[in-house]
């Protein structure tokens, strides 16, 4: 029975590991962009304030510090396009970084907001959505030289 087992349980064990999966460059411009502006796109209805999606990301953004936000998509080396889509059963938070030379969506964002029944709970979900969204760009945007090679 012990034999059996192990032998059963090697075949279990070499299955589950998943091959390596090379990754990718992430774009040169997310690593040295010094500059940024902050597009509001086309969203639906924001979840309890008029235009709460730009203000907030916004001042996330502001507060980070890692970029000088631009009044001017000409001045800026990034455009950060930020949008709420409501849906059904969960809404999203979509973000694209776009170069603003050519237009080319250089990484896009995606970050589901659950829905609630309650206002205070719709803006407790979206506020955390929003800074795992932030997370998220953080962490593209901070990688170190060495691994994007």
């Amino acid at each position: 029975i012990t034999v059996a087992t192990v032998l059963l349980s090697v075949p279990l064990a070499t299955a589950k590991k998943q091959p390596d999966v090379p990754s990718g460059a992430v774009p040169a411009q997310l690593l040295t962009a010094k500059k940024v502006f902050i597009s509001y796109g086309e969203s639906d209805a924001d979840p309890g304030a008029p235009d709460l999606t730009y203000h907030e990301f916004y001042g996330l953004m502001k507060s980070w510090g890692k970029f000088e936000l631009t009044s001017a998509p000409a001045d800026a080396d990034l455009v950060f396009e930020i949008r709420f889509l409501s849906g059904i059963s969960d809404s999203q938070l979509r973000l694209s970084i776009v170069d603003p030379k050519t237009h080319v969506v250089l990484w896009p964002f995606i970050q589901h907001v659950e829905n609630s029944s309650r206002e205070t709970g719709r803006r407790k979900k979206f506020d955390e959505a929003m800074s795992d969204l932030l997370d998220d760009v953080k962490r593209v945007t901070s990688q170190p030289a060495a691994a994007n090679k």
